[in-house]
């Protein structure tokens, strides 16, 4: 798996958490949606809020600063407003999650 670094054990993000990890020096939030696990850059772009503490509705998370809110599949913003995020590759390895570069936009 090259490129990808390994974050967390299974055990670590239950269904319906975050935890924020680091990757290559970067606040990463990693989601865990019904065992599927997801990966955003964890700071808004308007203010810098921590992502991680957003309120997750679906695959919605909002910014607990200005209620910004960001699809964590893919990092763009759902007002409309222009504003995205980073989202990185998430793969799981036997109890291993691992977290790949950051996607294209």
């Amino acid at each position: 798996m090259e490129g990808f670094q390994r974050v967390a054990g299974l055990h670590e993000v239950a269904p319906g958490q975050s935890k924020v990890v680091k990757v290559n020096d970067k606040a990463i939030a990693l989601f865990n949606i019904d065992g599927k696990f997801y990966a955003i850059h964890n700071l808004c772009p308007h203010e810098g809020g921590p992502l991680n503490e957003g309120r997750l509705k679906g695959y919605v998370v909002a910014c607990p600063w200005h209620d910004l809110a960001f699809d964590i599949r893919s990092g763009q913003g759902t007002d409309g407003g222009g504003y995205c995020i980073g989202s990185y590759d998430v793969c799981v390895e036997g109890t291993d999650i691992w977290v790949g570069p950051r996607r294209k936009s």
